[in-house]
């Protein structure tokens, strides 16, 4: 879901990036007793790292493509909408930066699609269970391929948009799929590191325990999963080959 430099147009870069820079000030004003507090700051980073670890590790999910936990919704649930987005912006730009995962033109798409847009439906849910999360993960990610769709279709001229709808078509089909795995690691998740801190009769000792857990799980993600991961296209890739538009793929 990561796009890369050729993904979208410079007038698109301009409008993402503003667009992205806005959503993060907001968030950042909505967080910030999310800031303020040490135990969220480090269990923040110990999510970042296993977000950061599992989103290398793609794994088949239907024939021909594969897919990755996003965990935007996983970080604004657990850490608040505010700290999540930033936590899952830096998590995109250690990528775009040191992995060449995402382009940097196309960074303030990345961070809309797969930070704000999460945290934004996590910010207006007042309900709060594993399964409302569940329910939150899984309508993000195909919400996330609508705003692929049109991103990477603004201000392009009609000569370049044809098939484009086939593309639209294939992105929300495969992610509606994708959807109902990040449903379920979403809720698998919230609920195991809601488990492994309840026996603490320190309260404050839950989220460095729960920082903790993230980090080593994050360690022996890269370690011992990392060799074995898929080398299918994921969703986007997929759509973006099967509808002729490879040239969305450019980094």
């Amino acid at each position: 879901m990561h796009l890369g430099n050729g993904a979208i147009t410079p007038e698109c870069v301009v409008l993402t990036a503003c667009a992205g820079g806005a959503g993060l000030a907001l968030a950042a004003l909505a967080g910030r007793r999310e800031f303020a507090s040490r135990d969220k700051l480090l269990l923040a980073a110990g999510l970042g790292a296993l977000v950061f670890a599992a989103q290398a590790i793609n794994v088949p999910v239907w024939a021909g493509f594969s897919a990755h936990l996003v965990g935007g919704v996983l970080l604004a649930w657990m850490l608040g909408p505010g700290l999540g987005a930033w936590t899952m912006a830096i998590v995109l730009s250690v990528q775009a930066l040191a992995l060449g995962d995402g382009g940097l033109a196309a960074l303030g798409a990345n961070i809309f699609n797969m930070a704000l847009l999460p945290a934004g439906l996590v910010g207006l849910c007042k309900r709060r269970s594993p399964a409302t999360a569940a329910l939150l993960a899984g309508c993000a990610v195909p919400l996330a391929a609508m705003l692929i769709a049109v991103e990477t279709a603004l201000f392009r001229p009609l000569a370049e948009l044809s098939q484009w709808s086939n593309f639209a078509a294939l992105m929300i089909g495969m992610h509606l799929w994708i959807g109902v795995w990040e449903a379920g690691l979403t809720a698998g998740l919230i609920a195991a590191l809601a488990w492994v801190a309840e026996p603490q009769a320190a309260s404050q000792a839950r989220p460095r325990l729960r920082a903790a857990v993230c980090c080593l799980a994050a360690a022996i993600l890269l370690m011992a999963a990392w060799p074995l991961s898929s080398r299918l296209p994921d969703g986007y890739e997929a759509a973006a080959q099967a509808s002729g538009h490879e040239r969305l793929l450019s980094q």
